[in-house]
């Protein structure tokens, strides 16, 4: 997997949380990464409607609103087997 993280073609349509206590990222081909947010503390604390203030820098790159944090794709990536282990 570390080799297609390196592949630029791979960007972020969007976000969403739909699901009570995780974050959803949709790739532009068509993969879902589903990750809980106990692994992003900062977004967590925020209400869901702030949580919804992003911008999408460089197809891979987030900037939230309300958050001084900035998260990468690869940031995420690999988080969503984690989770599912414990």
């Amino acid at each position: 997997m570390a080799s297609s993280l390196k592949n630029k073609s791979i960007s972020i349509e969007k976000l969403t949380f739909e699901i009570p206590g995780k974050i959803s990222l949709k790739l532009e081909d068509g993969r879902l990464i589903i990750v809980p947010l106990k692994y992003f503390p900062d977004l967590k604390k925020l209400p869901v409607e702030k949580r919804k203030k992003y911008t999408i820098v460089d197809d891979r790159t987030i900037l939230f609103a309300f958050s001084n944090s900035v998260y990468h794709l690869e940031d995420f990536m690999g988080l969503e087997n984690k989770w599912s282990e414990r």
